[in-house]
Parts: structure tokens; sequence; C-alpha cells
């Protein structure tokens, strides 16, 4: 089984309506074509032709509609749905009634598929083309791996983390909590996770998936279906959900599956073994890739502006960004980005539809406390604007925050952040921080290994609007 199939068991069902009305419209056709009389004239009878001929085109067009919405379901990218519907639809026969055959493009964020319906009768043969735009419009923000935090270096995991993890070389200290999926974007090497580490959430639709082999040990909990390209060795821990393995599967003493396993190699248990409950099934198909990203460029606006929040003057220990209505708005663009201890940062996007996007050609460094106006019924430093927690009343605007910075990314212990960070460098903590929103970065993801970090995923209009 596939990993998406596992995961989006009931998505191919919206394509099969579709399939099944398709069927259904051709099948009305076959047997309205059976009752066309000897004695009808030659015109009546192109005509009927010429007319299920439409019909079937018709039904070509629901048949990629139900196509491209459980691709869409599947987070694949507007490119590979295109891919797909020219790879695995071609010519469809309907018995009885004739053929259609789908050509998909990709036009912006449609996509523009034409379904030639084809009717062949004693006399000659009828085809009648139709072309619909299919609005497709996937974005990054809905991919998996955009979902929380992604490194394409390494990520050391200290804290809590609600939201997907994807990275390629990830450090999962002891406590660590991700509540939601690890990805692990690497095909050289063994993924190791021990210790009290827990990935997923009881009920959720979380996931450990892994481009590579697994090994557990030390009582670790995987809340979720396992997917791994390699065997999948557990010596001690429990997993809550299905293993799907393209080599090996091995448990030890200590491990607990509360699921069943398939493996595309062999399965392994100590002689007496009775802990695992389900069942085995061999010969499995080898699980798809993890959901991986390519990380766009960055965009670089020039300025000379350092902004520095200090101490230096009267007035300077504080800083006001006021958000826009253009979501593509441009124009706040700095050299760089500094906030000393003390000092406070607000964000004002409290005006309704405002959106605040930063271009920092440098690197930040934020020491200070960080403010929210999202009412025009407060002031920017009143109490209730402070982040302080993830829990902060109005989590959600932090969609409407998008900061690109060319350099590396910091924050002291207890400078919380707010939006989307994507940075051409390391993001690094002092500890303790409690931050909303994303981070993405091709290099490193907490490097120094602060702890108590708590971060909680929310997606970036900016990134799902403009990201491919």
């Amino acid at each position: 089984m596939m990993r998406g199939e596992a995961k989006h068991g009931g998505e191919s069902g919206f394509a099969i309506i579709y399939i099944i009305i398709s069927i259904v419209i051709v099948s009305i056709i076959g047997a309205a074509i059976t009752r066309i009389s000897s004695s009808s004239v030659l015109s009546e009878v192109e005509l009927a032709q010429l007319n299920n001929a439409r019909y079937l085109a018709e039904s070509g067009i629901q048949y990629a509609q139900g196509l491209a919405a459980n691709y869409k379901k599947q987070s694949k990218t507007i490119a590979e749905t295109v891919a797909a519907l020219n790879q695995n639809s071609g010519t469809v026969t309907v018995p009885g009634a004739g053929t259609f055959t789908l050509v998909a493009a990709q036009s912006g964020a449609n996509i523009l598929v034409t379904s030639t319906g084809r009717v062949k009768s004693g006399l000659a043969n009828h085809q009648l083309p139709l072309t619909m735009s299919i609005v497709y419009g996937t974005s990054a923000s809905t991919s998996e791996a955009l979902k929380g935090v992604y490194s394409g270096a390494s990520a050391s995991i200290s804290g809590n983390y609600i939201g997907n993890f994807a990275t390629a070389s990830p450090i999962l200290n002891g406590g660590a909590v991700v509540q939601g999926s690890l990805i692990y974007l690497n095909t050289t090497s063994c993924l190791n996770i021990s210790g009290s580490v827990t990935i997923g959430t009881v009920g959720g639709n979380d996931y450990l998936c892994s481009d590579a082999c697994i090994t557990m040990t030390g009582g670790p909990t995987i809340n979720g279906n396992v997917y791994a390209q390699g065997n999948v060795t557990i010596i001690g821990g429990t997993v809550n959900g299905n293993i799907y393995s393209g080599g090996n599967v091995t448990l030890d003493w200590g491990a607990k599956v509360n699921g069943n396993i398939y493996t595309h190699g062999t399965f392994t248990q100590p002689q007496y073994y009775t802990a695992f409950k389900g069942t085995v099934y061999y010969n499995a198909a080898v699980p798809s890739m993890c959901t991986n990203y390519t990380l766009p460029d960055h965009e670089h606006v020039a300025s000379s502006t350092a902004l520095s929040v200090d101490w230096s003057g009267p007035n300077t220990s504080t800083y006001t960004f006021v958000g826009s209505p253009d979501i593509n708005d441009h124009s706040k663009a700095f050299s760089s980005i500094y906030s000393a201890g003390g000092t406070k940062i607000c964000f004002d996007i409290s005006p309704p539809n405002t959106y605040l996007n930063i271009f920092n050609s440098g690197n930040m460094s934020i020491n200070g406390l960080l403010y929210v106006k999202t009412s025009p019924a407060t002031t920017c430093f009143d109490s209730a604007n402070l982040v302080n927690n993830v829990n902060f009343a109005n989590y959600a605007y932090a969609s409407k925050v998008y900061m690109d910075v060319l350099g590396t990314v910091y924050f002291s212990g207890g400078s919380n952040w707010f939006g989307t960070v994507y940075a051409g460098g390391d993001i690094s903590f002092g500890g303790g921080e409690a931050d909303i929103g994303a981070f993405y970065t091709n290099q490193n993801f907490n490097p120094s290994n602060a702890g108590g970090l708590t971060s909680r995923f929310v997606a970036s209009d900016y990134v799902n609007k403009y990201w491919p």
C-alpha cells in the first residue's frame, strides 16, 4: 500500500463518483444508440452519433475532474497532476458507446483539459472535442513538507511542536514532542529514534516517513503509520498504527505495534513473542517516497536601511511595523534587523485584510519582546497583544506575516516570533521561545540545540499565494 493511499483512504471515492457518473451517462448513450431504428434517415443517425460523441467528451471532462480532485487531496503539485492525467488517462473505452481521450496542460493555477469523444457507426467516425479549465490552485502551503518546520540540512528537535517537521537530518532529543508528522528526507542514512520521543497525536492523521531505514530504541512512541523505503527495526518503542516497509521488518522484545505490518521483504520476531497481535502481509509494495518540497529562490529587495531597535536614543526602544492591504507589498525592506534585550516590536495588522511582508537582505537578531495588534480597540503595546505562548488568542493572524531573510536568524531566550520566516542561513534560538507560524531554511534549524522550544504551525497566506 502506498503512503498516500493509507493516509487518504477515502479520497479515491471522490474520483470514483465522477467515474460512476461518466459510466452511467455513456451507458444511457449506448442504450439510446440501440434504439435508433433502421428506418431512421441518415441525417438523424449522424446527428445522434455526433450528440453521443459530445456526451462521451463530457464524460471525459467529468472523469478528469474526479482524478484531479483526488490528486489535489494528495497534495500533488499542479505539474504532477497534469503529468498524471496525461500518463494515466490516455484513451478510455466505454463498452457499447465509444471512447474519450484526454489531453491536459497547465494554464497558470488551472489545468486545461481537452476531452475528445469518439463514436464509430457503420457509416463514419464521429468525434467532438471539448475543452474545460479545471481550477486546481494547489499551493505550496498544502505540501506536507511545509506544514511546520522545514530544514534542508539538519534540525535539533527539542520541545513541543504543533505541526509537521521535515528535515534531512533530525536530532530527536529526549522529551521532544512533534504533534504532527515527521518527514525524514535522507536516502543514505537510517533514521534513528531513541528515548522518550513522541511523534503524532492520538486519533490524528499523522505519520512517520523515512526515505531510508528506521531504527527505534529506548521507548519512543509513534501515533500514526510508519513508512520506510528500507528496513524497519524496533528494538524498543510503540507504533500505534501500521508499518509499511520497503525492506524487512524486525521486532524485538521491547517492541509494540498496534496495527498491521506490510513488508516488501521478511518479518522477524523473537520466539514466543506475543506482543504483536496484527497481521503480516508479505511481498507488499514499497511505499511511496516522503513528500518533499524545493524551497524557491529568495526575493532580494535592495535596501541600505539597517533597522536597530535599541537604547541608543530617545523613543528608539520600540518599533512598529504597519501592515498593508496589498498581500504582495514589498515596501518594507532592510539590510539587517536587530532588537536589543528589553525592547519592543509591534506588528500592527489590525485593519481587515492587512498583510505584513518584511524583506531583509542581511541577518536578523531578535532579543526583545514581540506584540501583535489585531484590533483597533487596542494600542500596539497593550499587554493583551504580547506574544508569550503558542495559545496567543489571535494566533491565526500569523498567516498574515511573512519575512524573507537572506542571512541568519537568531531569537534569544524568551524572544518569541509570530509569522513565517524563510531564512537563507541557520535559524537559531537561545531557548525557551514560543513561536507561532512556520520556519523554512535549506540550512540548519536550532543548531545550538536550545531546549524548551514550543512552536505552533499557521500556514502563510503569502506562501500559499506566491510559492510554486
